[in-house]
């Protein structure tokens, strides 16, 4: 405990006690519950209900634990004033990037903003599965599309259809912590070998990490006055996405 500093095992019991008198015995009340635990691609999964896990934590397609090696991997942690399933909307949509987004790096340009073709392959309680791609661009081609998955209730991620052995993925996890607030685990990666040229690979190497999360911090920035004005009109008009005609 990071408070008082007692200690404890995998159990609940406590093991340690700094503020206890020479020769007593630890309380027996001195316990916490304990939970069960697991890492799946370097995220601490925590299981919150009672028994032992009834499913796995959620993994990339691309199982960046088995595969570790083969994958360049970017993250970083933000949080953000509203609430997670606007989040979630706003980064399932990917129509608004070229928008809100107009000549940032990462973004787009606000004339190339067009129609998207988007196709549905499974949706259930657990979420959905589906790709899409620009309306611009042909359908027949493997290049044009891009996976678009919704792991319920909280991770949306990205997969690029694989090109002579190059993938590039996103996996971005979005966590409730309050009314209003969410927490975003935003993660990306790409092949470590081919895709991109070793001259691009080399500059990406050199821009520090802090340099990265600026920029990516932006982009969620040039969104929270929109996604907050959103999220504000709703709760005065006591109204729904599905009331709005927006879903």
């Amino acid at each position: 405990c990071f408070y008082h500093g007692w200690s404890f095992d995998g159990s609940g019991e406590c093991t340690a006690m700094p503020q206890l008198p020479k020769g007593k015995a630890i309380p027996r009340a001195a316990c916490v519950r304990p939970y069960a635990l697991e890492v799946r691609e370097g995220i601490v999964f925590i299981w919150c209900a009672d028994g032992l896990p009834t499913k796995d934590p959620p993994a990339s397609p691309d199982d960046l634990d088995a595969n570790a090696g083969d994958f360049d991997v970017y993250d970083f942690v933000v949080e953000l004033p509203y609430d997670h399933s606007y989040l979630v909307e706003n980064l399932a949509d990917p129509a608004h990037i070229p928008i809100s987004h107009d000549r940032t790096p990462g973004g787009g340009k606000r004339e190339n903003a067009e129609a998207y073709v988007m196709e549905v392959d499974e949706a259930t309680s657990d979420g959905f599965r589906g790709r899409f791609r620009p309306e611009s661009k042909p359908a027949d081609s493997e290049k044009s599309w891009q996976d678009l998955i919704f792991e319920a209730p909280g991770v949306v991620r990205y997969r690029g259809t694989p090109i002579e052995n190059f993938v590039f993925g996103g996996a971005l996890h979005c966590m409730p912590l309050g009314v209003g607030r969410s927490r975003l685990l935003f993660r990306t990666y790409y092949s470590s070998r081919g895709g991109i040229p070793r001259v691009a690979r080399w500059i990406l190497a050199l821009k520090p990490t802090w340099a990265r999360h600026l920029n990516s911090c932006k982009i969620l920035e040039q969104d929270i006055k929109l996604v907050t004005s959103q999220e504000d009109h709703l709760a005065r008009s006591d109204s729904t996405f599905a009331d709005e005609k927006l879903l």
